[in-house]
């Protein structure tokens, strides 16, 4: 009976994810990296939604993620990310796993960036995704993204992000692919408090999607946020405490018909030196 509710739960999330023979792209995490360029909140998973951020990247941080998602254990996904300063910009390392023995997904994912000038940020991903599904064996893919960030001011970013072009299929006879993606930003610095991001997001075989999202940062050393994805209209937020290179993160996201999803997450080191 378990099984067979993870396996409807598992349908469900699909269904709103995707449409006709595509599948919704490698998993991606609500709130997490949404200061991409932007030094004062940018995270370990920065490079995860825009592998140009890794363009300004300074030092050595890494994160961890573990979320149970819909509070059900079979569907938990773990992730780990890791980026420092590497060939004149920065290198990016992140592996996520999710699932359970009837079925899991796996990634990894390798991504660089690099400034182009002042202005300009250009960054490039390569992810190797592997689902496995009981009976039927192992069915890998690897897809290709690139991103650009635009700093026209020292208070705002704007971004392009744009995964899977070429629709790659999963395996050579699933007749199934990772649904392509292309992604705008704009992120705004309002204060040394405050960052409000604003997403467009069209994934292949879904509607047009907008995500707002705002990060505060009060007391010196704890930080909180809100955001919402509109589609499948799913709100989120956050709340943690960092120091001297220390962070810990909790999140919770609400699904309007599999419920919430809570997740805790840890960061060492930041990407950009500051004081706290």
């Amino acid at each position: 009976m378990k099984r067979f509710l993870c396996c409807w739960v598992l349908s469900v999330e699909i269904a709103c994810f995707s449409a006709g023979q595509t599948i919704h792209y490698p998993l991606r995490i609500e709130g997490m990296g949404i200061g991409a360029g932007i030094k004062p909140f940018a995270d370990a998973f920065s490079f995860v939604l825009n592998p140009a951020s890794l363009a300004s990247q300074e030092s050595l941080t890494a994160g961890v993620y573990d979320e149970r998602r819909f509070l059900m254990s079979e569907l938990n996904l773990y992730s780990l990310a890791c980026s420092f300063p590497a060939a004149g910009g920065g290198l990016g390392v992140q592996l996520a796993y999710s699932g359970f023995a009837a079925y899991n997904e796996s990634t990894i994912m390798l991504a660089y960036g690099k400034k182009l000038g002042k202005l300009i940020d250009l960054g490039v991903q390569f992810n190797y995704t592997l689902f496995h599904i009981s009976g039927y064996g192992p069915a890998g893919s690897v897809q290709a993204a690139a991103g650009m960030l635009i700093h026209p001011s020292e208070k705002m970013t704007l971004g392009v992000y744009v995964f899977n072009p070429a629709g790659e299929n999963i395996g050579k006879h699933s007749g199934e692919k990772i649904a392509s993606l292309y992604k705008t930003s704009m992120g705004y610095y309002a204060s040394a408090q405050v960052y409000v991001g604003v997403d467009l997001i069209k994934e292949e075989g879904r509607p047009f999607a907008m995500q707002v999202a705002m990060h505060y940062q009060f007391a010196g050393q704890f930080f909180a946020g809100l955001g919402i994805l509109t589609f499948p209209g799913i709100p989120y937020g956050w709340a943690g405490w960092m120091r001297k290179g220390l962070r810990i993160d909790m999140h919770v996201s609400y699904h309007p018909q599999l419920g919430f999803t809570p997740a805790l997450a840890c960061f060492l080191g930041s990407p950009f030196h500051h004081k706290d």
